[in-house]
């Protein structure tokens, strides 16, 4: 409570777009920060319209200090509307803090602003976080034209109209400046927990492969790039094994990508969706791990959190240098490739570092060292919580 100061106890009231059943952000990124808050002895609430998750709604449940309330679905997008609405004005917060200016999140945003112009009191400060352009998204995810007009169109509104930025990115920070010059903001990238355990490997084996691990949601690099990489990889290794983890936003978006890697190669295994029970598993079974990012507005937004964890297991990790995966791979957390290095000078780098031990072993420490220190949760929570006491001194 020393970041705040305050005579009562804040009440921080997050709203979210989406459930904590399917996408990342609330779980990942959200739901870490405010347990944090509440640690710190404020009242916090997270409400959430699950219509990815239609078997939470009308459920409400702690965790870890956090009320998690999960809104009735019944009657569409008015009602959705108006319960979310009597939720926030009967926890009176003192900061609602939006996930993501669209969809519900941002309906939401819009209507609170917009009752300053009728109302006496000022109501609640808006803050709003971002983690990804979301402008960037409107082609993957195959939005209707109408809809997708709309979501920019929120967006836009939503950076304009708010009462401070949380940005999960630098180059979302210098959007917001460019949208809402004079806002404050707040740099937040996602964090990290400590490890309970030590992160496990299996020992190298001359006897197997050496095996390369590829998360991907088949958007970050074109499937002619990727597919050049893998013929200058195995001109280097050809008994080299490639794990492809992960599943495509839209059904058939890995297609291409098949093609282009070889659709029946014995040397790629192609895992899909990895349940999070199940990674432990896959990260002990690789030599290194992959990041390969174009240099376009969907990568460099986000701020990937496979990666940081990716980091913190353990696993050797070559990555472009784009966006928010400099800073994970920063001091030598990470290899890192220029933004528009070749798909032969990617597969190089993977190769020099598959054949040094000893940089292995060092890049491991070095990016336990810099995650925990820089992305522990904790530190970042004490951020934020110091970010809000600036701005309700402000009244």
């Amino acid at each position: 409570m020393s970041a705040l100061n305050l005579r009562r106890r804040p009440r921080i009231l997050f709203v979210a777009p989406f459930g904590l059943r399917q996408k990342t952000t609330v779980w990942a990124r959200i739901l870490p920060l405010a347990r944090y808050l509440a640690a710190q002895d404020c009242f916090v609430t997270l409400l959430i319209p699950p219509w990815d998750s239609p078997e939470d709604g009308g459920k409400r449940w702690g965790d870890n200090g956090v009320e998690v309330v999960n809104v009735s679905l019944l009657g569409g997008l008015p009602s959705i509307t108006r319960r979310l609405l009597a939720e926030i004005d009967s926890q009176r917060p003192d900061i609602v803090h939006i996930i993501k200016p669209r969809a519900y999140a941002g309906i939401v945003q819009w209507i609170l602003w917009q009752r300053r112009r009728w109302v006496t009191s000022a109501g609640p400060r808006l803050v709003l976080d971002v983690d990804d352009w979301e402008r960037a998204w409107s082609s993957v995810g195959g939005y209707h034209l109408l809809m997708a007009r709309f979501l920019e169109w929120q967006e836009r509104w939503g950076f304009a109209h708010a009462d401070a930025i949380t940005a999960a990115s630098g180059w979302l920070v210098h959007k917001a400046g460019e949208l809402a010059p004079g806002t404050p903001s707040l740099y937040l990238p996602n964090g990290v927990t400590p490890p309970a355990r030590q992160p496990y490997r299996s020992p190298f084996d001359v006897n197997r492969p050496p095996t390369v691990l590829w998360f991907t949601r088949f958007i970050e690099v074109e499937p002619a790039w990727m597919g050049a990489w893998w013929r200058a990889l195995r001109s280097h290794r050809p008994e080299i094994h490639l794990l492809v983890a992960g599943a495509p936003l839209q059904k058939g978006r890995n297609g291409p990508f098949r093609m282009a890697l070889g659709r029946n190669d014995d040397a790629i295994t192609w895992l899909g969706y990895v349940p999070q029970p199940q990674l432990a598993e896959v990260y002990a079974r690789s030599d290194c791990a992959i990041f390969p990012a174009a240099e376009i507005p969907l990568n460099q937004a986000k701020c990937s959190v496979r990666l940081a964890t990716t980091l913190l297991e353990g696993v050797p990790v070559v990555a472009s240098a784009v966006g928010e995966q400099a800073r994970y791979g920063a001091d030598g957390a990470a290899k890192l490739v220029a933004p528009d290095a070749s798909p032969e000078a990617f597969a190089l780098a993977v190769v020099n570092l598959l054949e040094k031990r000893k940089e292995q072993e060092l890049q491991v420490g070095q990016a336990r060292r810099w995650l925990l220190s820089r992305y522990d949760w904790s530190r970042l929570g004490e951020e934020l919580l110091a970010f809000y006491g600036e701005m309700l001194k402000k009244g």
